[in-house]
């Protein structure tokens, strides 16, 4: 039996990121969500906590004037989950019935095992409860959205280091990847996706530029 955790409700304009999951994927959403909405929320809990901050610079990158607004705190979670010693309780407990029927009969001890069932549910299931650290990312076209003057808040970039995309640009961008992803160097070999897809005229990376 898995854990079982209370789940809030999700907001329309939320994406809820995961460690597992390709960045890009999350980046995709937030720039269709933002042709919708003026803000969108990036969250994440735990190991997620990076991907959250990598998602949200990505982003950041790829739309001009979003500001930041940074939260982390902490969440109790109740969780419930399956007793391991249970199963070795169970086979002692086989012997016991088996004991039983043989000195009272059939009928006392099914009445009797009735009984037994409805404590073992009970005394089966573990509740603890912990805390995860989570964060919470707002990324929003208007400053009113936001406190200026919070401790997370961060300017929009310059528009010198935002390459605006449109989703099909971003799509492709992870096809790239996808493509040359063979090999480990980055754009020391001839089949990286770094060499090839800053090759395109999609990306103008003055970095790269100088390097090569």
């Amino acid at each position: 039996m898995p854990g079982s955790t209370k789940i809030d409700t999700k907001l329309e304009n939320e994406i809820r990121v995961s460690y597992k999951s390709d960045a890009l994927d999350y980046v995709y959403k937030a720039v269709v969500l933002f042709e919708t909405y003026d803000d969108v929320i990036l969250s994440g809990v735990g190991k997620a906590i990076t991907s959250v901050v990598n998602v949200a610079e990505m982003v950041k990158r790829r739309a001009k004037g979003l500001h930041q607004c940074t939260k982390i705190y902490e969440k109790e979670h109740t969780i419930k989950r399956e007793d391991p010693l249970a199963a070795k309780d169970d086979d002692k407990e086989e012997g016991q019935k088996e004991e039983e029927e043989k000195k009272y009969g059939e009928g006392e001890a099914e009445a009797s095992q009735e009984n037994d069932k409805n404590k073992e549910t009970e005394n089966r299931i573990i509740e603890f409860r912990t805390t995860v650290p989570c964060i919470k990312i707002i990324l929003t076209k208007n400053d009113t959205n936001v406190d200026t003057k919070e401790i997370g808040y961060q300017a929009p970039l310059d528009d010198k280091d935002v390459n605006v995309m449109t989703p099909d640009q971003i799509l492709k961008e992870k096809s790239y990847r996808r493509k040359y992803r063979a090999g480990r160097g980055g754009d020391r070999f001839r089949s990286s996706y770094r060499r090839n897809y800053y090759e395109t005229p999609t990306w103008n990376n003055k970095r790269f530029e100088k390097r090569n």
